[in-house]
């Protein structure tokens, strides 16, 4: 049914764009016409709301008239050839929706309400610069309720400044003995145990500013939160791979 929602819906779309290029011009208010080409007419509007987006400036006028007309020939000769019935073209603006939705339902994700980072995560983080961390990785059981199938697995014991950002933030958050999951891609999933945290040789470790470690947290923790949320929407759905 969800398929077939979606074919809906990118038919509905195609439909008005195509309605956009073919329907007749709406009357215009005379004042507001700022060239006609070929018996098209664009809207002194429209091309200054262009020129905001991209960024001109007042003094650009003659550049973006200019720009506004070469743009409005090209789409007149390419509708003159028939480029908008063409199958590539179809393809194209399907291509064209998905993107532009996924990159709508993204953004929304990444500006959900502001993540707050205390002064404890922060100094925990801290804490083990300059350590020796040994962490295991396990594998889990499938879900829904993922958990560590085995206490076995390959250990590691590295300095902790030398470790990638999202295992440090990770480590920083367990204490000896606790596991943490991890999600990678939002599908391969396993977890974490901090085993020990132990001094090292190294001296005066570099230590970052407690603002600029706010910052790592919190776009760590907004990644975490959609590779959670991308786990959940693999978990949810049913998928079917087809082999041959």
């Amino acid at each position: 049914m969800k398929y077939l929602a979606t074919i809906l819906i990118i038919i509905c779309t195609a439909t008005l764009l195509t309605l956009y290029f073919v329907w007749p011009d709406k009357p215009m208010d005379a004042t507001n016409i700022a060239v006609t080409v070929n018996g098209h007419r664009l809207a002194k509007t429209t091309i200054a709301a262009e020129g905001a987006r991209v960024g001109y400036h007042s003094e650009d006028h003659a550049a973006l008239l200019d720009s506004a007309i070469t743009r409005e020939l090209l789409i007149q000769e390419a509708q003159r050839l028939k480029l908008d019935k063409e199958e590539s073209f179809r393809v194209s603006l399907k291509t064209f929706y998905e993107e532009s939705l996924i990159k709508t339902l993204m953004d929304r994700q990444y500006t959900l309400p502001k993540i707050a980072i205390s002064d404890t995560e922060i100094d925990a983080y801290l804490a083990l610069f300059g350590k020796m961390v040994t962490f295991t990785r396990l594998p889990v059981t499938a879900t829904p309720s993922p958990v560590p199938a085995s206490d076995q697995g390959p250990q590691n014991e590295v300095l902790f400044d030398d470790l990638a950002e999202p295992l440090k933030f990770l480590l920083s958050s367990l204490k000896p003995g606790e596991y943490a999951m991890k999600f990678d891609t939002g599908s391969e999933q396993y977890a974490i145990r901090l085993d020990a945290v132990t001094p090292s040789p190294a001296l005066r470790p570099s230590v970052p500013e407690r603002e600029h470690v706010r910052q790592l947290l919190a776009d760590y923790k907004r990644q975490q939160q959609i590779a959670n949320w991308l786990n959940e929407l693999r978990n949810n759905a049913s998928i079917t791979i087809h082999n041959g």
